[in-house]
């Protein structure tokens, strides 16, 4: 029992010595690896430093190929293409990180290259500077660059003088050699449009061909495809004007295109064309600069003579020296006056012609985009104008106009005819007419001041503003969800139609039919409009309250005109009977009947040409 005791004392013991001895030596190991570590924190080695201003070039591999940008006075330029656009900013970047190369970790008597990367590098960089010495020669030194380590994010480099030691270097100083061509490629700005306000038409030429123009006079827009042109949605048309102040190329893919088939532009997916104005200086200001000058020396000639004149007649006659004197006082002081005009317009002339430096005017521009294919990264190639260059552009920004067709530029609203020029309205509503004439009246009063006074009448009777208003807004207001495009045969009658005259004589009719569940379609000369029920009801309801308010004011007359009010109110509450039916017996005590229409009209037309030749 006691050797048991004794062995398993003696284990403890051992075991304790071992746990003991293992934190020693892992603690001896962890400080030794952070004194290594701080070691080498604190050594840092030049691999290569140089004056930026001392550079003369940096050749290196681009694309595959060995290029040169070299120093010409204070500008970069490609050495074997002088025309290439060379990006100042880019280069001096590239000058500045490889200007001081430190390296934290030095690996000596390296036996083989292929672990690092620099058997075969991936990047080869030559440094010429120019000699501290005055007729010192250049100096090149060239870095090899192999493999990034991918736990630092550091690369590997060798220097040509040394093939056994082995630098490890931040990876700032190698990056900027290491993009394409046309990244050192300066990328001209978009043509943007300065003033949108100044677009006057855009054409998209392209699968879905169409054509959007301005009414300079009414500020409206139309579009015109394969169908007949038709007012544009001004929300819609303005989104797209707008989008041509701030398009923007993605990056440069040709700075000088010989061949457009490879990037699809010799046969363009689309071609954009925008008309629009642009304010430059008017150079024909200056030459009408000089003819306030010169009639400025005419004024002062003129002085001259008559101040000559006066001295004349002085000499000559004694006897009206006095008046003489008088008028020659006068004379003087005109010339006096003169001269100074003279030398205010003289002023004036010097003031116009320094504001004529400044003036300007508007000339005509366009703008063409020719899009191409698509890029991998989904934008498109694109030519802008005359120019060589290839571009990409933003899929986003090119399908809005791209990929739309006239009817996404259709205005849904159905029936506008603004009330300030609406002279009659007809409808019928479930099988009955009825028509608001209307009538304008200017008066002045004794401050000269007009106001004009709108009256309504329905079938000849005071029409309330508010209720005939109410109902009129919806009814020009009524905004449909789409167009039918195919032939439409309406299943019965409208259930409501309206028919607007106008001052000028011209007219639109609109017919409502039912058409499923969800909508009324609103039938305008040969276009189907499919309106939301629920607004077509509330239509319904707000004309059916402007009825209402007539049969209110016929309670209000006289025993003549209530006998006449109630014809007519037995011919609405009457679905299918017309006015015309019923006006028979009315006609002589109000005078109302459809057959005096004619004569209403006339009577309204008169007085309004009165009205206007007052």
């Amino acid at each position: 029992m006691k050797n048991k005791t004794v062995k398993m004392v003696l284990a403890v013991v051992v075991l304790g010595v071992c746990c003991g001895a293992y934190a020693g030596v892992k603690t001896y190991v962890a400080h030794q690896e952070q004194k290594e570590s701080e070691e080498d924190s604190e050594e840092s080695t030049t691999v290569f430093t140089a004056s930026t201003d001392n550079i003369k070039s940096l050749d290196f591999m681009v694309d595959d190929t060995e290029t040169t940008f070299e120093k010409d006075d204070d500008s970069w330029v490609k050495k074997d293409e002088t025309d290439f656009p060379v990006n100042q900013t880019t280069l001096d970047s590239a000058a500045s990180a490889i200007a001081s190369v430190d390296s934290d970790r030095v690996l000596e008597d390296v036996d083989d290259l292929s672990e690092y990367g620099l058997d075969s590098p991936s990047n080869t960089i030559k440094i010429v500077t120019k000699s501290d010495e005055e007729d010192g020669d250049d100096i090149t030194t060239t870095l090899y660059v192999g493999d990034e380590n991918s736990s630092t994010s550091q690369y590997y480099v060798r220097k040509d003088d040394d093939e056994k030691t082995v630098y490890l270097i931040d990876s700032s100083c190698v990056e900027p050699f290491t993009k394409s061509l046309n990244d050192y490629a300066q990328m001209d700005d978009f043509p943007a449009i300065s003033n949108t306000d100044t677009i006057t038409k855009i054409s998209v030429d392209g699968d879905n061909s169409y054509e959007l123009s301005k009414d300079e006079d009414t500020s409206t827009w139309s579009v015109k495809g394969s169908e007949d042109e038709e007012k544009a949605d001004s929300a819609t048309v303005s989104s797209l004007v707008s989008s041509f102040g701030s398009m923007a190329y993605s990056s440069l893919a040709d700075y000088k295109c010989d061949d457009k088939s490879k990037y699809g532009l010799d046969k363009p997916y689309a071609t954009i064309t925008v008309d629009y104005q642009e304010e430059v200086a008017d150079d024909d200001t200056q030459d009408n600069t000089t003819a306030p000058s010169e009639a400025a020396d005419e004024d002062a000639s003129s002085v001259e003579e008559n101040s000559d004149d006066a001295e004349q007649d002085t000499e000559s006659d004694e006897s009206v020296s006095e008046t003489t004197d008088e008028t020659s006082e006068a004379e003087d002081t005109d010339g006096e006056e003169a001269e100074d005009e003279t030398s205010e317009n003289s002023d004036s002339a010097s003031d116009n012609e320094d504001s004529s430096e400044e003036e300007t005017k508007m000339a005509d521009k366009q703008l063409t985009i020719l899009v191409g294919n698509k890029t991998d990264d989904s934008n498109r190639y694109v030519m802008v104008n005359d120019s060589n260059e290839v571009y990409t552009m933003s899929t986003d920004s090119l399908s809005a106009l791209t990929d739309k067709s006239e009817e996404d530029f259709w205005d849904m609203t159905v029936s506008y005819v603004s009330l300030n020029s609406l002279g009659s309205l007809k409808v019928n509503y479930q099988g009955s007419d009825y028509k608001v004439n209307v009538s304008r009246e200017t008066s002045t009063d004794d401050d000269g001041n007009d106001t004009e006074t709108v009256t309504y009448k329905l079938n000849g009777s005071d029409l309330d503003e508010t209720t005939f208003t109410t109902f009129y807004n919806k009814l020009i207001n009524m905004t449909a969800q789409k167009r039918l495009t195919d032939k439409y045969e309406p299943d019965g009658d409208a259930e409501l139609t309206a028919t607007f005259t106008e001052e000028d004589g011209d007219t639109q009719e609109v017919a409502y039919y039912s058409y499923d569940t969800n909508y009324y379609a609103a039938v305008v000369d040969n276009k189907v409009y499919l309106v939301n029920k629920m607004n077509v009801k509330e239509l319904f309801t707000a004309f059916e309250s402007v009825v209402g308010t007539e049969e209110d004011s016929s309670d209000k007359t006289d025993s003549d005109e209530a006998t006449t009010d109630d014809t007519k109110s037995d011919s609405t509450d009457m679905p299918g009977e017309s006015i015309e039916e019923s006006d028979d017996s009315t006609s002589e005590t109000a005078g109302i009947t459809n057959d005096s229409d004619t004569s209403e009209e006339e009577n309204t037309d008169s007085q309004e040409t009165d009205s206007t030749e007052e």
